[in-house]
């Protein structure tokens, strides 16, 4: 994986996640799934207070989650140290516009959601067998309320033949290898929008990712597993960068309304708060976010990332949501 070089299709290289407790979701991330820890740190400083838009004298707490060789999929947890901070995502919501839930495979479903049961973790439902034809294959999958709010979604493909879009993936993860609980990193985010175009514009546009599915999912049995109506209608779009992890599933519904959680997914709330991209120009990179109206939530500044070094960074919403986006070059 090269996304270094200008052009490149970034994936997905680090979620931020605003957590309630660090040491308490590290324990699910670490120990329950596996993923090790790459950095912690205690971020503050002028630098940091203008970059996240928190006041005079804030800090955090962090932690850089990985697996693998490649900087993708990770996750950034941030245990604000502000007063009133506010869950992003209450329990009873199960789809919404924003930063949703982390898709991560699993070796075995049935096995993992009687262990996480265990754990106390509430499942949205049993998991769901879907067969979505020759080209793709058959794969289970089940959601669950994760710490922080934040919705893990499980994955078990189930078809192994390499023609289908399952059977590849599989053969890529027996390759790449799982963590010591049989997870992986992140492998795909979800991504509620208000405008699918101008959602794909900003993904395909300025991080040069492109198209690895479109859909409308429909059905009395799939709307049972996002918790909609029978009748409901959505439109699903997933578009991949230069990895088979890093993936994003943005979905917009057709013809029924949801909650927003964008205007509280901001520092120091607890959730997921924002999705980070490596590039190769960041000059080039804003100029084509602000051609398809990305707005500007932090310009760009040289800034020390959790686990990245020194690196020219800055923060945008993205124009199909408004959802936070971390665009970043290592220096």
């Amino acid at each position: 994986m090269n996304s270094n070089g200008s052009g490149a299709s970034a994936p997905v290289s680090v979620v931020v996640i605003g957590a309630e407790n660090l040491d308490a979701s590290l324990e699910f991330y670490t120990d329950t799934l596996g993923l090790e820890v790459a950095d912690t740190t205690t971020w503050q400083g002028p630098e940091f207070e203008r970059y996240w838009q928190v006041p005079a004298g804030t800090t955090a707490r962090c932690a850089l989650l990985e697996h693998g060789a490649d900087p993708v999929g990770r996750i950034q947890l941030m245990e604000f140290d502000a007063t009133d901070r506010k869950l992003v995502r209450p329990p009873e919501i199960h789809r919404a516009t924003g930063l949703f839930n982390l898709n991560i495979y699993s070796s075995d479903i049935a096995r993992d959601c009687e262990q996480l049961k265990a754990q106390g973790f509430n499942f949205w439902a049993e998991p769901l067998r879907t067969d979505f034809g020759p080209a793709v294959g058959e794969i289970a999958e089940v959601a669950f309320d994760g710490p922080d709010g934040v919705v893990i979604n499980l994955v078990q493909l189930l078809t192994e033949d390499p023609k289908t879009l399952s059977g590849n993936i599989l053969r890529f993860i027996e390759g790449y290898g799982c963590t010591r609980t049989g997870f992986t990193s992140v492998a795909t985010t979800s991504h509620g929008v208000l405008d699918m175009e101008k959602a794909r514009a900003f993904y395909m546009g300025p991080l040069h990712m492109t198209l690895f599915m479109e859909t409308v999912l429909e059905g009395a049995e799939t709307n049972r597993t996002m918790d909609l109506a029978e009748d409901a209608r959505t439109q699903s779009v997933f578009v991949q960068g230069n990895h088979e992890y890093g993936k994003i599933a943005l979905s917009a519904p057709m013809n029924y309304e949801i909650p927003n959680l964008v205007p509280d997914a901001v520092p120091p709330n607890i959730g997921y708060l924002a999705q980070s991209f490596q590039v190769g120009d960041l000059a080039e990179a804003a100029s084509a976010c602000a051609a398809v109206g990305a707005e500007e939530f932090s310009a760009p500044l040289e800034i020390d990332l959790p686990g990245r070094g020194k690196c020219a960074a800055m923060l945008v919403r993205n124009p199909g949501s408004g959802a936070l986006q971390e665009l970043f070059q290592p220096v």
